[in-house]
């Protein structure tokens, strides 16, 4: 392991946890996992908006498809394209 890596590891392990932040795991851009949904605010099959309390979570592509919706999380399928914030 180098000396870059050892430092960016200690940094990482220094940070606090983001309390009320979302989640997101992506798989290439194919699929996305979002947990800590407060609900969908607008689906198409170029657009998913996403409410997380504190932000919107903007995912555009093409064939996007809401594959899973539970209370707090979702997963969304398809071609992502972009991901965007807004606060």
């Amino acid at each position: 392991m180098s000396k870059n890596e050892k430092k960016k590891r200690r940094l990482l392990a220094e940070l606090p946890p983001m309390t009320g932040a979302p989640c997101i795991e992506l798989s290439g851009n194919r699929e996305a996992v979002i947990e800590g949904s407060k609900g969908v605010l607008e689906y198409s099959t170029e657009c998913v908006r996403v409410n997380t309390g504190g932000m919107v979570v903007t995912l555009s592509g093409r064939e996007l498809d809401l594959r899973c919706i539970s209370s707090s999380s979702l997963i969304i399928r398809g071609f992502i394209t972009g991901l965007e914030f807004a606060v």
